[in-house]
């Protein structure tokens, strides 16, 4: 065997979190409005939403449980819509393919309903790791423990298993989308390929965490004397960028991984697949 062929057999190293995220900004900034503008859109509708609660809200001196429920729940269905756009847009992308916003959001709502099947069952993925640390600071209230040792006990039991799990099933989207799969495939997909990822992926969801999070303190703290609709809409347009940036890197690391994990014996589609139901 020649040293060229031997170059094309050997198996592709593994992604780096810097090499993706590098390459996460160099997509962007080749393409901006194909990536953020399918983001842009829902978040359009999440500002206008933030804005109703508030003025619904306004008259109350606490607002209502329900009022808190239906912001969030219906923030996380706009979130999902839009990461999901993003997710086969930015897949697009990086093969060469067409990626407009009416062909990533035609794909998405061709599946609408496995998609909200996903996000319920991700969901209900989070709820029950967060019960553990809640148990265990139940358990801690109940024996007179002060109050910063069930926060601690709580912290240290709950909080390496939720990151844990979610960063496992952090993919779960991008196999969804990309390879056709149902919602529970696409989640046993994830945790199969994330499982010598972990690290490099939760040091990604991390970054893009970490400056989303930056920014968006920053802008309450500039934009303060401006009132909470003000706060509102500038926290609202700097986010896009920021978030779009997660969705990219995760798609990105997604696409690179099935080139080198074990687990995938096939070529990835060339392009996002029609799907296979549930």
């Amino acid at each position: 065997m020649s040293s060229a062929a031997g170059e094309i057999a050997r198996p592709l190293r593994e992604p780096g979190v810097f090499e993706t995220l590098g390459a996460s900004v160099a997509l962007m900034r080749e393409h901006p409005l194909q990536l953020m503008l399918p983001f842009g859109i829902v978040q359009l509708f999440i500002v206008a939403e933030r804005l109703l609660v508030m003025t619904q809200t306004a008259s109350e001196d606490e607002p209502a449980i329900g009022w808190d429920l239906l912001w969030g729940t219906g923030e996380a269905l706009l979130t999902t819509l839009g990461m999901a756009a993003v997710v086969v847009a930015s897949a697009g992308l990086a093969r060469a393919q067409s990626a407009s916003t009416g062909v990533a959001f035609t794909q998405v709502f061709q599946r609408l309903l496995p998609l909200l099947a996903l996000f319920l069952l991700l969901s209900l993925i989070l709820v029950l790791t967060i019960v553990p640390g809640c148990v265990t600071g139940g358990i801690a209230a109940a024996a007179g423990a002060d109050d910063w040792l069930v926060i601690t006990l709580s912290t240290v039991i709950g909080l390496p298993l939720v990151v844990y799990v979610m960063t496992r099933v952090a993919l779960a989207y991008q196999a969804f989308l990309l390879d056709g799969e149902g919602p529970v495939q696409a989640i046993s997909e994830s945790w199969s390929l994330t499982g010598d990822n972990v690290m490099r992926l939760f040091a990604i969801i991390l970054v893009a965490a970490v400056a989303a999070i930056a920014v968006q303190v920053g802008i309450g703290v500039l934009l303060g004397f401006a009132g909470d609709t003000a706060r509102t809409i500038g926290g609202g347009l700097i986010g896009i960028p920021l978030t779009v940036f997660g969705f990219v890197a995760l798609t990105l690391y997604s696409l690179r991984i099935r080139e080198t994990s074990p687990v995938r014996e096939r070529v990835p589609d060339p392009e996002p697949s029609a799907g296979r139901g549930w």
